[in-house]
């Protein structure tokens, strides 16, 4: 019969207590005569099992414990490995109109967030704006800007051209 580990230590100092053999040693405790005694075989049988059944159950806490750790090992990724790219996409960004400055370019709406680009920004003239939002910010190419604004190519790479002048000095006048 199997006993649990609580139960199984009361048995074993039962054992201890009853099943004794006395020896003739004797030690003085506060004054009083206490014989002391020798484990017999019996009491040496049950407190090999008692220890055998302790490290049964260590080694299988322990198995247990290493297969865990196995497992996340195997199946868990730590967030510091995670890529940059997946941190990004996990993360929720607060918006805030009074965070940024919107533009509305062929019905599309481009949120700048830098207030010092979207002062600069307004102060240009509309068709050097939309070159600039719509080649840097919605990445269309020349041709297909010259196309929608209904001018060349290259009056589209003018527009690109002195728009960023024009900007340069307002940032410099600025600071």
């Amino acid at each position: 019969m199997f006993f649990g580990a609580t139960q199984s230590v009361e048995l074993f100092c039962t054992y201890l207590i009853w099943c004794g053999k006395r020896d003739k040693h004797f030690s003085n405790h506060k004054g009083k005569e206490v014989r002391l005694m020798k484990p017999s075989d019996f009491q040496k049988t049950v407190q090999c099992r008692f220890e055998s059944c302790l490290k049964k159950v260590v080694r299988s806490v322990v198995k247990d414990y290493y297969k865990e750790l196995n497992r996340r090992k195997n199946k868990e990724i730590s967030f510091s490995e995670l890529p940059d790219v997946l941190v990004d996409k996990m993360a929720v960004w607060d918006d805030y109109e009074t965070d940024y400055t919107i533009f509305s370019v062929c019905g599309i709406d481009i949120r700048v967030l830098d207030d010092e680009l979207a002062e600069a920004l307004k102060k240009l003239p509309e068709r050097k704006r939309n070159t600039l939002l719509m080649y840097y910010f919605l990445e269309m190419t020349e041709s297909e800007i010259a196309n929608l604004q209904k001018i060349t190519q290259s009056g589209v790479f003018r527009n690109r051209h002195h728009a960023l002048e024009t900007m340069k000095k307002i940032l410099k006048e600025e600071h």
